[in-house]
């Protein structure tokens, strides 16, 4: 959107583009926390006409896919400022493991218990432990065991801006594959992403870029890592040491802060 300055954008998430120079048209949606923020009160636009662009990524990787949509090379993968965090202090942000029924990603999921001894570990460490969802029974749900946690917002409570608000200002996340990553690499921000299957759309090397900052970035693979593009599919999640593998991850953490 940065190359597109005056252009209109369709988009459900107006919040992130408040930086930039366009002007935001409301999409029509059917999935639920879209449709939740489209809702909301925000200055939407006609468009004037002109040229159309259709922004997907298809098949390939995720960004290879934009430069060839956007027809432009990316600039800096950042967000505008949220303002503060609605938590104070320090603190640990942790997205479990959900299920969506308009949208199954069971496969893509890793093993929830993973997300358990991660948050586990860092309050035995003294941290503060945030977990997020937008939980409803019948549409949503988390997989067990939950992460423990401090602080639970699963009822959907925080809106788009304070959400990644709580994410800019945290220490640190831990989750996996979703809106964390790219939110994390845009807000700089050390993550932990513990990857669990369906490796065909959701590999890192596809659903990131050599031309993004992966430095606070780790990624756990399971150790025979399903490459298959299926929702429902008997992936093997398991990662060998992943607890042991985390706590070395959480001594470095001051570095990459």
């Amino acid at each position: 959107m940065k190359k597109y300055p005056g252009s209109y954008v369709e988009t459900c998430w107006p919040q992130l583009l408040k930086d930039l120079t366009v002007k935001c048209v409301r999409p029509a949606t059917q999935l639920r926390t879209q449709s939740k923020n489209i809702q909301r009160a925000h200055e939407w636009h006609r468009p004037a006409g002109g040229g159309q662009l259709r922004i997907h990524y298809g098949q390939m990787p995720i960004i290879q896919g934009l430069r060839k949509a956007f027809r432009c090379e990316p600039g800096e993968f950042d967000l505008p400022d949220l303002g503060p965090s609605p938590v104070e202090g320090r603190y640990v942000l942790v997205r479990p493991a959900t299920v969506r029924a308009e949208w199954r990603a069971d496969t893509r999921n890793p093993l929830p218990k993973y997300i358990a001894s991660a948050a586990a570990e860092m309050r035995h460490r003294g941290w503060k432990v945030v977990s997020v969802a937008d939980l409803e029974p019948g549409k949503e749900w988390a997989l067990d065991p939950l992460p423990p946690a401090d602080i639970q917002y699963h009822k959907g409570e925080l809106p788009v801006e304070q959400l990644l608000a709580l994410l800019q200002h945290a220490a640190a996340v831990i989750g996996g594959i979703g809106w964390i990553v790219p939110a994390s690499i845009a807000a700089k921000v050390p993550a932990w992403i513990i990857c669990g299957g369906q490796g065909g759309y959701n590999s890192p090397e596809r659903i990131t870029d050599p031309c993004m900052d992966l430095s606070r970035i780790a990624f756990a693979v399971p150790d025979n890592y399903c490459r298959c593009t299926l929702k429902q599919h008997a992936c093997d999640k398991r990662i060998t040491d992943h607890d042991a593998r985390f706590a070395a991850w959480a001594d470095r953490l001051p570095a990459l802060v």
